[in-house]
């Protein structure tokens, strides 16, 4: 096995967001003077449940307009649009947009509910793998390793939200060129997804594949291999066609 290290977020950019709609569909804020911040909210959260996502940015953007001009900057209103846009601009890969909402967006929810909460620290890790997909990686490992602390404390060592983390931990590491560190993190990943994952989700695999590569960059290939074979496995049952009957 040769290659460069590799990170793939994939699976935790997309289950976090998929929390992180959850969240912004569960909670809304009362109806009272926000008839058209909500049309346009519910709009927005609506195309990116359809993964129309151009649609969700430009109703997003509406409403936070909307939110600011006719709520306040801080209102919950303006949050839940904040993060909204923010996860529109992201699934689209325009980083470099998403960005200062992101920042925006941890400074909002750190004085409404303090930076030792989860949602927080979802947002801290939002941030984290804006940065990793622009480069920028010393920036985006403080800013994992605070989302990191968060999880930990809060949600325990098995949660998602925690795996997530150290995977994302163990990806910087490796484009880092610090393989045995990223080895360390990865293998936390691993026992953490195992513990709140079903077998042969996705998410195991790409764990695995950079469990590999770390392995493999540090010259072990038996153990890489193990762990490249069982995330093929991982892919090849995932795609293979449903059974009659099954």
């Amino acid at each position: 096995m040769t290659g460069k290290p590799i990170h793939d977020s994939r699976p935790t950019t997309h289950a976090l967001a998929a929390a992180a709609l959850a969240l912004l569909l569960a909670a809304s804020p009362a109806p009272a003077g926000e008839a058209e911040w909500k049309m346009l909210h519910e709009q927005a959260t609506a195309h990116l449940q359809r993964n129309s996502l151009q649609q969700a940015e430009q109703f997003a953007r509406e409403a936070l307009r909307e939110a600011e001009s006719s709520l306040a900057p801080e209102h919950r209103a303006t949050e839940q649009s904040l993060a909204t846009l923010a996860l529109a601009l992201r699934l689209q890969g325009k980083q470099d947009e998403a960005l200062p909402l992101a920042q925006r967006l941890v400074e909002v929810r750190t004085r409404h509910y303090g930076a030792d909460d989860p949602s927080t620290g979802i947002v801290l890790h939002n941030n984290a793998e804006i940065l990793i997909a622009q480069g920028r990686f010393a920036e985006a490992a403080k800013l994992e390793g605070r989302a990191l602390a968060v999880f930990q404390k809060k949600l325990g060592a098995n949660h998602f939200s925690t795996a997530a983390a150290l995977h994302n931990m163990g990806a910087i590491l490796l484009k880092q060129e610090k393989y045995q560190e990223a080895e360390n993190y990865l293998r936390q990943a691993l026992a953490a997804k195992e513990k709140s994952l079903k077998p042969g989700h996705l998410s195991l695999a790409h764990t695995l594949d950079n469990l590999s590569t770390a392995l493999d960059a540090q010259g072990r290939q038996i153990e890489a291999e193990k762990y490249k074979r069982r995330a093929d496995g991982i892919r090849q049952r995932a795609t293979a066609p449903a059974k009659p009957g099954a």
